[in-house]
């Protein structure tokens, strides 16, 4: 059912006059099927993705935004940024110099938006993920990563589907692209007819038939780590003779897991929100490279000049019942160790976001919380910051990437040690997954609890935060088990969910 289409014709017409990017949309009310239906539809085009989100824990998001149709593709390489047409053929590749977060600024230049009050806070922009090796464009640290790799990979919508929860609602959307260098421009001669077709052909989708996807039993998935058990020994061993000698406080140490048979992505995703519903919960489609994860948390986000941090640090398991869980929450802030590890992530956020910030504004405004999630609790905090005048979110993404619960303390340091004891690309692991808005917004999940999908293997990674007292076969002990929360899901897929 059609509940309405904005703007309207004449109002689009001017406004394309104006901007370089303009929206059309159409609202439907729309209560029979699911993101997750929708995207069983489309999960296999080139540039799809979903991006969904469980709050606090315990109660989905209102918005679910799925990616149908790209305009554009963003590659960074080592020495270029490559912009690429809708079908993934290679537009323009531009030299950056060693500063692709220049090159990124002055793409997302070209795109000028109108203000649209009827849509909610992203409806257009750059969405992908950045590896953990970006770092090395602005940090002393090494990039294992082979040059054929992007270190990002960026996708630019043009056709939208938003789901909101609360109304019962979606309201598709097709942007239009005025002239724009480096980006490819359709000659239109009617952009609103033209657009109106493009919401025609949406609301098709949303009605056809998902085409068939086998779920009967499968061949188990076991994921296995290429890094024998005494060689992650030994590397914990050294990395706790660098803590000793002072060099850091915590080094936070991974390992892959890898299997060649690899899920149905659309199936891995339906699987892990079930299990394991976080604040971020998404689904990307990069040349049938498929990231499937369910991060608990934020990198980064900045919204109306407002940076901030959501530090995550210290874990229980959830009670069996009401009584239980209050003295597992009791137990964990009561913790020392945990407490002086969320600390130290406190401390970092502080120092990141004191790089970008107006003087005297960096505020802790939530400070060891317990967040009780679906099978876990930890301990949270917030931190936030207003951004200095004349900076924008590239500034805010070099300045806090990556993560400090990824890398460990201090920060610089304790990358350049992981780069001397792990001796392998990360990749996307312990890097950023999610948008930077045409309106100068952003929200970056980190990259973790995500399974990685190409040529038929999926590939996860799981770390441990060693410090100076670690035991080293429980630090690995605590790699596999993380690493044990995505063969559950793998297990439900092989037993035909």
């Amino acid at each position: 059912m059609r509940l309405g289409e904005f703007p309207e014709r004449r109002k689009f017409e001017e406004l394309i006059r104006n901007y370089s990017v303009v929206p059309c949309c159409r609202t439907l009310l729309f209560d029979m099927e699911t993101p997750v239906s929708i995207l069983g539809k489309i999960y296999r085009k080139d540039g799809a993705f979903l991006f969904e989100s469980v709050e606090g824990g315990e109660r989905w998001g209102r918005y679910s935004f799925l990616g149908v149709t790209p305009y554009a593709q963003v590659k960074v390489f080592r020495d270029r940024v490559d912009v690429l047409t809708s079908d993934g053929q290679i537009s323009r590749s531009i030299d950056h110099r060693g500063d692709p977060l220049s090159v990124l600024r002055e793409l997302m230049s070209r795109f000028t938006v109108p203000e649209i009050s009827e849509l909610p806070r992203f409806w257009g922009g750059f969405v992908g993920y950045f590896c953990y090796e970006m770092v090395s464009f602005f940090e002393p640290v090494p990039n294992f990563l082979p040059e054929e790799e992007p270190l990002a990979h960026l996708i630019v919508p043009q056709d939208l589907v938003i789901f909101d929860r609360r109304n019962h609602t979606v309201t598709l959307v097709t942007l239009f692209y005025g002239p724009s260098s480096h980006f490819p421009v359709l000659d239109l001669k009617n952009p609103y007819d033209y657009a109106l077709e493009r919401l025609d052909s949406l609301e098709e989708l949303l009605h056809s038939e998902k085409p068939p996807t086998s779920v009967s039993r499968s061949v188990p998935i076991r994921l296995e780590t290429p890094i024998p058990p005494e060689e992650f020994r030994s590397m914990v061993l050294r990395a706790k003779e660098y803590i000793r000698d002072g060099e850091a406080i915590q080094i936070v140490l991974s390992q892959p897991f890898v299997s060649p048979t690899a899920p149905d992505p659309w199936l891995l995703y339906r699987v892990q929100r079930f299990i394991n519903p976080s604040p971020y919960l998404f689904y990307c489609n990069f040349n049938s490279r498929f990231l499937v994860g369910s991060s608990p948390e934020t990198m980064v986000r900045l919204e109306h000049g407002v940076a901030s941090v959501r530090p995550i640090a210290g874990t229980r398991p959830r009670g069996r019942n009401e009584q239980e869980d209050r003295r597992l929450a009791d137990e964990l802030i009561r913790d020392e160790k945990e407490r002086a590890e969320h600390i130290m992530l406190v401390d970092l956020g502080r120092n990141d976001l004191g790089r970008i910030a107006e003087t005297g504004s960096v505020q802790v405004t939530e400070y060891m919380t317990v967040e009780r999630y679906s099978h876990v609790m930890h301990l949270v905090s917030h931190v936030q910051a207003h951004l200095k005048k004349g900076l924008d979110a590239w500034d805010v993404f070099k300045a806090t990437f990556p993560a400090g619960t990824l890398t460990g303390a201090p920060k610089v340091r304790a990358m350049q040690l992981i780069a001397e004891l792990e001796g392998r690309p990360r990749g996307p692991y312990g890097g950023a997954v999610g948008y930077v808005s045409f309106q100068g917004n952003m929200d970056l999940a980190i990259t973790i609890r995500t399974a990685e999908i190409a040529k038929g293997e999926i590939k996860v990674q799981a770390g441990a935060g060693i410090v100076y007292d670690s035991d080293p076969e429980k630090e690995r002990q605590e790699t596999v088990h993380k690493a044990k929360a995505m063969e559950r899901a793998l297990s439900l897929i092989s037993n035909g969910m």
